[in-house]
């Protein structure tokens, strides 16, 4: 270990048997930036990476409910209290016990909301003192007042029992730029920003992923299914609970080999869907979508994440 490395220890590795430390060699670690809570486990600051990284996609006032490194609930809004809301609209269920992340100051209104639930962490640039004066009232509720952290490394690893996996990080920026129409049905402008709103969290999501928006507010996650089928069918369980019937968008991180897919988006409402190329069925996927009048994009980028 370089001198300049400090050793923290942790509460616990991922599980209360498991000893666990985190190797720093930053001037501030972690817990310089803790004002209030419990201490930092292993696990949260697995959750940390993951949620602050998702988070970075956006720029607009936006709130990310974490759990087990993948978001369950996002949105964005004209003003942060509004992005939270949704949110946590989005799957009150999977929110319970998550983790917060926010890019815009806490208030006091926001605190009041937060306080009648249950979380573990929250993470904003800044809260108000009157909001640290109400979510103080949770011991244990973590409390993160977290800067823009620089992201000046483009390469990340990964330790396996083989070794140390590295690689260039996908810093391509999801925008207008990033899809391309291929079906005849062009989308709406309302559309085109929730699917390039929902590329920028399918992205952060465990493969098989894919996400169903709108309005800039995820009405479904299916993550970390061993095929596409049943991540879309688990997404759509949560839309049809939550929001019944109303019309959507959908981004997958890897194409859909079969029609099969299309079909069930279809019937549930789906009018845009934005997916990589590379399948042998590309031609049959593009004529189902011009068939039925569906707004197909293919994305510049594949977007897996293991």
């Amino acid at each position: 270990m370089n001198s300049k490395n400090k050793k923290l220890l942790l509460r616990y590795g991922e599980n209360p048997n498991q000893k666990a430390h985190l190797i720093s060699n930053k001037k501030k670690s972690i817990f310089t930036f803790q004002i209030s809570g419990k201490k930092i486990s292993y696990n949260n600051i697995l959750d940390l990476d993951s949620g602050i990284k998702c988070l970075y996609e956006f720029s607009e006032p936006t709130s990310i409910i974490v759990k087990h490194t993948n978001p369950c609930g996002v949105a964005s809004a004209k003003n942060i209290n509004k992005a939270f809301e949704k949110s946590y609209a989005s799957d009150m269920k999977s929110a319970f016990g998550g983790i917060i992340f926010l890019n815009r100051k806490v208030n006091s209104a926001l605190a009041n909301i937060i306080f009648k639930n249950f979380f573990e962490m929250i993470v904003a640039p800044k809260f108000d003192k009157e909001a640290v004066k109400i979510l103080k009232n949770k011991k244990n509720l973590i409390l993160l007042k977290m800067p823009n952290i620089k992201k000046n490394n483009k390469i990340e690893y990964k330790s396996t029992l083989f070794g140390d996996l590295y690689q260039t990080k996908d810093l391509m920026p999801i925008n207008k730029k990033f899809i391309n129409l291929v079906s005849e049905k062009k989308a709406s402008s309302t559309s085109i920003q929730d699917i390039i709103f929902s590329l920028k969290i399918v992205k952060h999501l465990k493969s098989n992923a894919v996400v169903l928006s709108k309005n800039k507010q995820t009405l479904g996650l299916g993550h970390g299914q061993t095929n596409r089928v049943d991540a879309l069918n688990f997404a759509i369980k949560n839309k049809k609970y939550y929001f019944k019937n109303s019309s959507f968008v959908c981004a997958s991180d890897g194409f859909f080999p079969f029609t099969d897919s299309i079909n069930i988006l279809n019937k549930s409402g789906c009018d845009t869907i934005a997916q990589p190329s590379g399948s042998i069925n590309d031609r049959k996927i593009i004529t189902f979508a011009n068939k039925n009048k569906i707004s197909l994009y293919f994305t510049k980028n594949r977007l897996f994440k293991h």
